[in-house]
């Protein structure tokens, strides 16, 4: 047989095991995922029964999510400052981790924590038609990757949050407060990470399954009442480490019930309820 010929068969048989191998996969891949809903479900099911309800709809899973280490970045933080303050913003250590940065448009402090209080000066010069539009354009300016969390009205103030996100995903513990008066931008304060990145654990979350059951278990043992779960989202949760800015970002749930919130940790299954709304 010619060579060209029995290279074409060749090539024939490998495409046909290729197709094969494809519908292979797509269908184990099918068939995982049909047994993850019909668990997912069953669960709910277990979950109804004992007094709580679930919108499926409403929970996602950590899937990707893995515990990290950062590291405060004192030149972003710089950078930061003088986006918002003017070039003229310079640094000074006044120790403990607590660093101001000073200019005519005002000054703002950040702690070692993440901490961030801002007082700004100038009046027109933070002058804002649009307080959310505002807000989210000094967030890109000053290099932060945010999704707006809520804006309230309250005698004549309008106060606009931000939830950080770190690889696309929200740092529940981390949020900042825009606070307009007439307005006009009077200050910033909140919890901000000014690491650049991080050093990834090891580490493996939960399926929805589990940490389903493991939150009903959890709420149990707590005491707490609880009979409808109305979301569980995926994120993380902030802990300072050390004086020098050291965070250890910790993959979770925040679960908001009809009744309270909660972090689930995603590895371990530890449940705190939040203290505020």
């Amino acid at each position: 047989m010619e060579w060209h010929k029995l290279k074409n068969i060749i090539l024939l048989i490998l495409l046909v095991v290729n197709g094969f191998l494809l519908v292979l996969v797509g269908s184990r891949l099918e068939e995982a995922a049909q047994y993850e809903r019909k668990a997912l479900e069953q669960t709910v099911q277990v979950l109804e029964r004992g007094g709580i309800q679930v919108d499926l709809e409403a929970v996602d899973p950590a899937e990707g999510l893995f515990p990290a280490m950062v590291e405060r970045d004192l030149e972003r933080e710089v950078r930061m400052a003088r986006a918002l303050l003017g070039q003229a913003a310079e640094a000074d250590n006044r120790g403990g981790g607590l660093y101001l940065y000073r200019s005519g448009a005002g000054e703002l402090s950040v702690r070692a924590g993440g901490e961030l209080s801002a007082k700004l000066e100038g009046g027109a010069g933070w002058q804002a038609d649009h307080p959310e539009r505002h807000a989210a354009g000094l967030l890109r300016k000053m290099g932060i990757d945010g999704a707006q969390a809520g804006v309230t009205e309250e005698d004549g103030w309008t106060r606009v949050r931000f939830r950080q996100l770190w690889n696309g995903m929200p740092v529940f513990s981390c949020e900042l407060e825009f606070a307009y008066r007439g307005g006009v931008l009077d200050s910033i304060r909140g919890t901000l990470l000014t690491a650049q990145a991080g050093t990834a654990e090891a580490g493996q979350s939960m399926t929805l399954p589990t940490a389903l059951m493991r939150f009903s278990e959890e709420i149990a043992a707590t005491g707490d009442v609880c009979t409808a779960i109305r979301s569980m989202e995926p994120g993380y949760r902030g802990m300072a480490q050390s004086l020098s800015g050291g965070t250890r970002l910790a993959p979770v749930w925040l679960v908001t019930t009809d009744t309270a919130r909660y972090y689930l940790d995603c590895a371990a299954g530890e449940l705190t309820r939040l203290t505020n709304p």
